[in-house]
């Protein structure tokens, strides 16, 4: 049951998976800077907000699954995915809890009661902030760049994770070093893509927005 629960959240949630580096990418020449840029933008980050368009790969079917929402995120761990299209579904990480809605039936998960709960919660909350590539125990990283993005590959170390997910992507833009998109990508190689749209750093948002009733 809390197997399959964490793999719902990882489908709705979520980021083609190659061991090869992307199109239009090299390796970073100094990993040491860019870890610095982005270690100060998470310190800076009070909050997140943007648009998103999500793109769902599955094998078994003939056409991309797209959806659209909004996000949010508030410092240190506070986070909302509101989807709007093609149905209403919204997913809050508030602290020790992860509530759903669902057509308006809300569910609640305690974090600290459940060990995978609390992986769900950290993975996101560092996949946002672009800062996951400080967790050396839990994933090898490697670092690329174009000449408008990093790229951060990160492949899990842990057993449990690497039966669920290959490869985590996060894709980050230059010009404000924020995270632009993700990718996650699963053991099947179907995958979740997300871009983040209108993207506005530390601009106020309050904390009911983090709450559901």
């Amino acid at each position: 049951m809390i197997k399959n629960i964490f793999l719902v959240v990882i489908l709705q949630i979520a980021l083609l998976h190659t061991n090869a580096q992307d199109k239009g990418f090299k390796p970073v020449d100094d990993i040491t800077g860019l870890k610095n840029k982005l270690n100060e933008l998470t310190a800076n980050s009070q909050t997140i907000q943007s648009d998103f368009v999500q793109e769902k790969h599955l094998s078994f079917l003939s056409e991309n699954i797209i959806s659209k929402g909004k996000f949010a995120f508030k410092n240190p761990n506070l986070l909302r995915w509101e989807y709007a299209e093609p149905i209403n579904y919204i997913i809050v990480f508030n602290n020790k809890n992860i509530l759903i809605s669902d057509d308006g039936k809300i569910s609640s998960f305690d974090t600290q009661s459940n060990k995978m709960f609390s992986e769900i919660n950290n993975m996101m909350v560092g996949t946002i902030q672009g800062s996951l590539f400080n967790d050396s125990e839990r994933f090898s990283v490697k670092y690329y760049e174009s000449d408008k993005q990093y790229l951060l590959d990160l492949e899990p170390k842990m057993a449990e994770m690497k039966s669920m997910l290959k490869t985590i992507k996060i894709f980050i833009d230059k010009t404000d070093n924020s995270v632009a998109s993700i990718k996650m990508i699963e053991s099947s190689d179907d995958y979740t893509k997300i871009d983040f749209i209108n993207r506005k750093l530390n601009q106020p948002i309050i904390d009911d927005n983090f709450r559901l009733k």
